[in-house]
C-alpha cells in the first residue's frame, strides 16, 4: 500500500500528534468528570483503566469508520484489498482488547454511581 505524498494518505510511520492529543483529551475528560463529581480514590486504578480504554475506543472506532470507508473506495484489485482487510483486521482486534478490558472497571465504577445515586433519580 503506497502511502506517499500523492497517495492522499500519510505516512503510517509518522506520528499522528492531533489525533493523540484528541485521545488523551477524551481520556482526560472522563477523568475530570468522574473526579469532579467525587468518585473515591479507591477506585483511582478502575478510572485509569475505564479513561484509557475509553478514550482509546473512541479513538478506535474513528479509525475503523476512515479505514471502511478506505476499503469501500480503494482501487478494484486484490492486493489492496487484501492490505485494507488486514488493516481493519487490526483496529477490530484493538477493539477488542479495550472492550474486553473495561468491562471490569466500568462494573464498578457503574455500581459506585448507583449507590450514590438518590433514590428515584434516574437519567433521562
Amino acid at each position: 500500500m503506497s502511502h506517499g505524498p500523492d497517495s492522499g494518505e500519510t505516512d503510517v510511520m509518522e506520528p499522528d500528534n492531533q489525533h493523540a492529543r484528541r485521545t488523551a483529551l477524551v481520556a482526560h475528560s472522563v477523568v475530570a468528570k468522574l473526579q469532579e463529581m467525587g468518585l473515591p480514590n479507591d477506585l483511582e486504578d478502575e478510572l485509569a483503566t475505564l479513561s484509557t480504554d475509553l478514550g482509546d475506543l473512541w479513538s478506535a472506532q474513528r479509525e475503523l469508520a476512515d479505514q471502511l470507508e478506505g476499503l469501500v473506495r480503494s482501487e478494484a484489485d486484490w492486493s489492496t484489498v487484501g492490505d485494507r482487510l488486514v488493516d481493519l483486521r487490526a483496529t477490530v482486534d484493538h477493539i477488542s482488547w479495550h472492550l474486553r478490558s473495561v468491562r471490569r472497571p466500568m462494573t464498578k465504577i457503574t455500581q459506585y454511581a448507583y449507590r450514590m445515586a438518590p433514590e428515584g433519580d434516574s437519567a433521562d
